[in-house]
């Protein structure tokens, strides 16, 4: 009989008798660490992968600036909903695009 064979009957005699068998919980509680070490360690890996993925684009640049944008957009929508924006959003729109086309303010 192998030693891990006789671990496990003295685990369930212990169980059966009402007893606590603390090799079998300490083995038990060491295996859930372990598993818990490994897959903590496997999402690292794929967030590792994942960011020199995205460091290889050659559109590197040109998507952190998309992101910036998008940001400073979801950012203004943002404080305008708390805020609660005094100005018509056409109005500021319409303000933008005039600026832009170098006209003056009315």
């Amino acid at each position: 009989m192998s030693e891990t064979e006789q671990e496990r009957q003295a685990g369930a005699a212990s169980s059966a008798a009402g007893g606590w068998a603390p090799a079998a919980t300490l083995e038990l509680l060491a295996h859930l660490a372990a598993g818990v070490a490994d897959l903590a360690l496997d999402q690292l890996r794929q967030s590792a992968d994942r960011a020199q993925d995205a460091m290889r684009r050659s559109d590197l640049r040109e998507l952190l600036t998309d992101g910036v944008v998008e940001l400073r957009k979801r950012g203004e929508l943002a404080t305008r909903r708390v805020g609660g924006a005094s100005d018509n959003y056409l109005e500021i729109m319409a303000r933008r695009a005039a600026e832009k086309a170098g006209r003056p303010r009315a």
